[in-house]
């Protein structure tokens, strides 16, 4: 027996989605994803300024060491591929054996830095670039005060001789560079 209008459900019965609801969602997120997709790939250029930062901060805390200290300070950035670190002493590039590890103010261990490593600045190369007589060596030594003393080859110990204008340390990531420059006269630090 035919049901009576009076007996059907107010409801009707359930039924799929439609092709247009559907290629509506699917605009929606085709939309998201071109807007978020280039946010978080997009942060390579922030990894080069992040690394810049790092290397010029390490850079103006040897300076000041050096000066606060009284002594010379070392900036090495040849002993450990991707790493900086600085050291302090009573003499130059020739007394690197009596050199001890700074102590990073915020950590209370040694100042170093793992430029290539670290979580914001990872695949950067970073290459110590302290010029003397067109030569490029690895370590930079600050006087007590805070003026670039002489460019150290860190690796042998020895004193190359006073920086050069363009001495720095050069950064790379991709296509991309940036310099971290010391002034040879001032011992000023700043990012080209």
């Amino acid at each position: 027996m035919p049901k009576s209008p009076c007996c059907r459900s107010a409801t009707p019965a359930p039924r799929g989605v439609t092709l247009v609801e559907m290629l509506i969602v699917v605009s929606l997120l085709a939309v998201i994803a071109s807007v978020l997709v280039p946010s978080v790939s997009g942060n390579d250029g922030q990894r080069l300024d992040v690394a810049a930062a790092e290397v010029r901060d390490a850079l103006r805390f040897s300076r000041a060491e050096a000066m606060r200290r009284g002594k010379y300070v070392l900036f090495d950035a040849e002993s450990s591929p991707g790493q900086v670190r600085v050291m302090a002493t009573s003499g130059g590039c020739a007394s690197f054996s009596s050199f001890t590890a700074a102590t990073d103010p915020r950590t209370k261990s040694a100042y170093v830095v793992k430029v290539t490593d670290g979580p914001f600045s990872g695949g950067v190369t970073v290459t110590p670039n302290f010029l003397v007589g067109g030569s490029a060596y690895g370590g930079l030594t600050f006087d007590a005060e805070g003026r670039p003393a002489s460019v150290c080859q860190v690796s042998s110990k020895t004193s190359k001789g006073t920086p050069a204008t363009g001495s720095g340390v050069l950064l790379t990531h991709g296509d991309r560079q940036l310099t971290v420059a010391v002034d040879p006269a001032t011992g000023r630090v700043s990012i080209l």
